[in-house]
C-alpha cells in the first residue's frame, strides 16, 4: 500500500526547485521538477496525480510553468493546505 511521509523534517527540500506537495482532502499529489532552460528562461515542469488506497497515483495532468510562477504556485499550495512529501515509491 502507498502511504505519503508528511513529516518535512525527514526530507529536506531539494536544491533545484525539485519536489512534492500532497493535499489529502482533495486526494491529489503533485510534483514540481525543473525542465528543460531555453535562453531565455527557466522552466519547471509540474504533474498532478490523484490518488486513492490502497492504488498507486494516477497521472492526471502535465504542465510547464516558468520557474518564478512555479514558484509563487508552490507557496501558495503551501499556505492553502498542501504539505510537502516524500515521493512515492515508484509505480
Amino acid at each position: 500500500m502507498w502511504k505519503p511521509r508528511l513529516d518535512p523534517s525527514r526530507y529536506p527540500e531539494k536544491t533545484g526547485g525539485e519536489g512534492w506537495l500532497l493535499n489529502e482532502q482533495q486526494r491529489l499529489l503533485v510534483e514540481f521538477k525543473p525542465d528543460a532552460s531555453t535562453a531565455h528562461a527557466q522552466w519547471v515542469l509540474i504533474k498532478t496525480y490523484s490518488f486513492e488506497d490502497p492504488f498507486p497515483p494516477v497521472p492526471q495532468a502535465m504542465r510547464r510553468m516558468l520557474r518564478h510562477n512555479a514558484i509563487e504556485a508552490w507557496l501558495t499550495m503551501q499556505k492553502t493546505g498542501w504539505r510537502r512529501c516524500q515521493p512515492p515509491v515508484r509505480w
